[in-house]
């Protein structure tokens, strides 16, 4: 027999949303609570890129595929490597086909999208967790931070890297992996940075170091100076001298062509990278899961958002009308972590792989 569901869900970020927009349209009473007090409170970093199998398949089930796809940028598919010392592009073999149906669209438009799916008064700003207390009656109560205490059927952790619905299920936290991205931003580029990174990505890597580009909606452009590094080391180094100094430092010896990015930003956001164990995984509460970041946090290489949706997706569908939701939602989480796994298998030491080695800037300079 179906039955109509209270479901919480922690977090509104791409994952959080979408399995709200699914559970909504099959009948269930849906909150989204997000700690965020408002949608332009901090930058949401760069572009996301939609994969045909995942990320666009949960906004078909969404019903919004269409409308994504009257928005995204189609053109900003490509990707570039440069040398760091030369600045020439280097020779990359062409993509795949079945990779470029990856359409790019702006994180804030993307939130956009999947908010105006929602009606009025599901999505709750400047909501913080502070805790879940597991409920013995199959209910759990959410304790935020405020003093208030929401008690649902299902408690959906889609928080990200530091959720405090995962803790409720395991102790289990994201490690350091070494690398910080520096984040910044040039809001009008050159006619000449706008060519250096084309039509998408562009990618340069330099040992220790790295420099990573993307092309935002109105012609804007992310640029990341990727560095391994420990955190100890960069908090003395940001005490002593602002961002953009420390980045002309790390960078001196690269291509004046890529410096000139770095060069474009005024200022830097720190972004560590950050990544759960590749066999992570949590001890089964009935109506109590996770889905994205916060149950597979992994190194940002293109695969966590598209995850997150499939995730939220498989999880509405197996909750679906209610009537056997509890034992579908236990055989969902089993398919969401052995998917996350094989990808965090390959993800984690790939990205490690990325920095390694001696820097050819340094040898070459």
């Amino acid at each position: 027999m179906s039955r109509s569901l209270q479901i919480a869900i922690v977090g509104g970020g791409p994952g959080g949303l979408t399995a709200a927009i699914i559970l909504h349209r099959q009948g269930h009473q849906v909150r989204v609570y997000e700690a965020d007090p408002s949608a332009d409170h901090r930058k949401q970093g760069g572009t996301l890129d939609l994969h045909a199998d995942s990320g666009q398949l949960a906004l078909h089930r969404a019903g919004l595929l269409d409308s994504f796809r009257a928005i995204a940028r189609h053109e900003d598919q490509n990707s570039t490597d440069i040398d760091p010392v030369t600045g020439q592009v280097e020779q990359t073999p062409p993509h795949p086909e079945e990779d470029m149906d990856r359409p790019e669209i702006d994180r804030g438009l993307l939130r956009q999208l999947l908010l105006g799916a929602l009606p009025p008064g599901c999505f709750i700003w400047g909501a913080r967790l502070d805790h879940v207390e597991i409920g013995t009656q199959g209910r759990h109560t959410m304790v935020f931070q405020s003093g208030a205490r929401v008690e649902a059927d299902v408690v959906i952790g889609a928080d990200g890297a530091w959720s405090r619905v995962r803790k409720a299920l395991t102790p289990v936290a994201p490690f350091y992996t070494g690398v910080t991205f520096l984040e910044g931003w040039i809001e009008t580029p050159t006619p000449a940075q706008t060519d250096l990174v084309g039509h998408g990505s562009l990618f340069s890597f330099g040992g220790p170091e790295a420099v990573f580009a993307q092309r935002n909606g109105e012609g804007r452009i992310c640029v990341y100076a990727a560095v391994q590094r420990p955190q100890e080391w960069l908090k003395t180094q940001l005490a002593q001298m602002p961002a953009p100094e420390l980045v002309r430092h790390i960078y001196q010896g690269w291509a004046a062509n890529l410096r000139s990015l770095l060069d474009g930003c005024a200022a830097f956001i720190e972004r560590p990278i950050y990544s759960l164990p590749a066999d992570f995984g949590w001890q089964a509460h009935p109506g109590i899961t996770l889905i994205g970041d916060a149950a597979h946090l992994m190194p940002p290489l293109g695969v966590g958002v598209n995850l997150a949706m499939l995730d939220a997706t498989d999880l509405a569908v197996a909750i679906g009308d209610g009537s056997d939701w509890q034992e579908a939602l236990r055989q969902c989480e089993i398919c969401i972590r052995d998917r996350a796994q094989s990808h965090m298998r390959e993800i984690i030491p790939g990205f490690t792989e990325w920095f390694a080695g001696p820097s050819p800037v340094r040898q070459r300079a």
